[in-house]
Parts: structure tokens; sequence; C-alpha cells
């Protein structure tokens, strides 16, 4: 039971709390956040196997913290970077986290820019994102940073399963291959997960400068 982890459950608080103060996220009743962040961010251990996972982990557009801070609750081995490009969210996202005792860190940068960074490009075992982008966008702001035999895994909704048709092999141009794509389910809403291995390096000049990702999308 995720109630039983007395970290998650101090998570519900610290957020609940800060979400009074600024506007994290549209769920402000504690069910809500057990549903809607906490169980669908841990929907990810029943997709990929967190405990043979070593390194570092990326959860771009972290937001309000979400998927980040809930795996970081239950897997202490991983080291977790949460990067946004909203600053007010990171400083509660990090504050939560510290008082947690977390392995976070945030970075407050645009997507684009950190990953041109050496410091950070192909530096990471695990990218996540959580409902951030169309997948064109996406792919190209995530697969940068994914280490060789790496994986980026995506939250998604059902409408990728289109998308996914639509841009089919797109993410061969950067480099990964689609292992996987799960689908499951939260109450009554559905979650799919699409995941990706790295297979070669991207080309280096991905991403795009700031902006240029989503004005003109990767095609085929």
């Amino acid at each position: 039971m995720m109630q039983d982890n007395p970290k998650l459950t101090e998570l519900v608080a610290l957020f609940l709390d800060w979400n009074s103060k600024i506007n994290l996220s549209a769920i402000r009743d504690e069910a809500g956040v057990w549903e809607k962040h906490i169980a669908d961010s841990l929907l990810l251990n029943q997709v990929i196997d967190l405990e043979n996972i070593s390194g570092r982990v990326l959860d771009i557009g972290t937001g309000g913290g979400f998927p980040m801070l809930p795996l970081a609750c239950v897997y202490p081995h991983l080291e977790f970077t949460g990067v946004d490009s909203v600053g007010k969210k990171l400083k509660a996202v990090q504050s939560m986290a510290d008082k947690l005792e977390l392995k976070v860190q945030t970075i407050h940068d645009r997507i684009e820019v950190l990953g041109q960074d050496k410091q950070h490009r192909e530096q990471y075992n695990l990218v996540l994102a959580r409902a951030l982008a169309p997948w064109p966008v996406l792919l190209e702001y995530a697969l940068p940073f994914v280490k060789m035999d790496g994986y980026f895994v995506a939250y998604q909704g059902p409408g990728i399963v289109e998308e996914l048709k639509i841009h089919k092999n797109l993410e061969r141009k950067l480099g990964a291959n689609i292992e996987k794509v799960v689908t499951l389910k939260l109450g009554e809403a559905e979650r799919n997960f699409v995941v990706l291995k790295k297979g070669k390096a991207t080309p280096k000049h991905y991403p795009r400068a700031v902006g240029i990702p989503r004005q003109k999308p990767l095609k085929i």
C-alpha cells in the first residue's frame, strides 16, 4: 500500500501545503493527489524494473515534481534531477525534496539549452516526461539526454496511439527505438507508457534552439 510509505504520506501533506500557496496543480484534495499524482507517478514500476536501474534519472518538465518526487521516495538508490522553466515551481519542489531528504536536484533552465550542455547531454540512464508535449517535440526534448543503452519513458494519454502511427519511426532519427507501449488503468483513466531505448548517439544539432522544436516539429 502506498499509504504505508511514510515519505509518500509526508509528500502529500507538503504538496497540499505548497499548492495552497502557489499553483502547482489543479488537484487540491488529498484523495486526488494520492490517485492522480502519487499513484499515477508510481505506475512506472509496472512498466520497467526500477530496482535494477542504477544511476541518474532526469524528469523533464517536472512542474510540481511528478513523477520525480514519488519515485525518489520509493527508489532511494536513484539520483533524480528535475528540469523546468518555471522557477517558483522548482523552489517548491526542491523544498519538498530537502524536507524528505531525497536525492533530488532541480535545475531552472530551458530543456533545449540543457540538452546541449555536456554535463547533461547523454548523461542519464533514464529520462522521464509526463504529459509534456506533442510526440515529435517530446522526442527532441528527451532523447539528447539519454545515455547509450539508456531509456526514455513517456507518460501519455490514449491519444499517443494515433500519434505513434502518424510519426512512425521518427524516434530513429534521434538514435532510439520503441521497445514497447504499455497501457494501464488508473481508476477510470487510461495511461499509456512508451518505452524507448537509445541505440545510437543523437545528432549534435538536436535539440534545436529554444522554441524551435515546438514551432517546427520534426518530421520523418
